[in-house]
């Protein structure tokens, strides 16, 4: 039984001895920070495989396995877009590039080999605050409510007296009208707005007397 153990190690040895190993090469350009090769580390695979920028921005990420790799430039005060990287164990080792698209992940858009990273400006990781402005208040939905009323108030009496006098004496009545308690028929109403002629309204008492004199 130890025998088998020890074949079976051994042969797995051989195993991941005989397997080819690639490495993956880059180029990192950072102009506006001194010193950034120090605080860069470039990982594939979130960590999986490690590897470090040289002082002339290359990079080289050793001892990777056939497969399919995310290479990502981390940096404390940068966010750089990753890369995903396709080793092919079939073609000898041919490496391709494409741009990782997380809302389209079957949309290919292949890039240059060896990767070249290029970053221009720092990123800002806080958003800025706001400030107060005058215009804030002209922008502000309250503002018509609170206008308009008073535009209403100052320009609506001046349109009053430059109307017609008969217009104006028109609704001056229909004002009168509706400010009394005992308020008369609406079609008396609307024939003295637009100037018609009050129909006669029948007496009650005179015909009531008429009738009973004759009996």
């Amino acid at each position: 039984m130890i025998n088998f153990l020890v074949a079976f190690v051994l042969l797995l040895l051989e195993c991941v001895a005989g397997e080819a190993l690639y490495e993956i090469r880059g180029q990192i350009i950072i102009s506006n920070d001194p010193g950034w090769q120090s605080r860069t580390v470039i990982s594939a695979n979130f960590g999986e495989y490690l590897g470090y920028a040289q002082q002339n921005g290359s990079f080289i990420i050793p001892n990777v396995k056939p497969g399919s790799y995310i290479v990502e430039v981390l940096h404390p005060n940068f966010l750089i877009a990753p890369v995903r990287v396709e080793i092919s164990s079939k073609t000898s080792g041919r490496i391709r590039a494409r741009k990782v698209d997380y809302v389209q992940p079957n949309e290919v858009v292949l890039v240059k080999y060896p990767l070249m990273f290029r970053v221009g400006e720092k990123t800002n990781f806080f958003e800025k605050r706001e400030t107060w402005h005058v215009s804030d208040i002209l922008r502000s939905p309250m503002v018509p409510m609170l206008v308009l009323p008073i535009f209403f108030m100052l320009i609506l009496p001046k349109l009053k007296d430059m109307q017609d006098p008969d217009t104006k004496k028109e609704i001056e009545d229909a004002s009168k009208m509706m400010s009394n308690p005992q308020m008369p028929d609406m079609s008396d109403m609307l024939t003295s707005l637009f100037g018609g002629t009050k129909k006669p309204k029948k007496s009650i008492t005179s015909s009531g007397s008429s009738s009973r004199g004759r009996r």
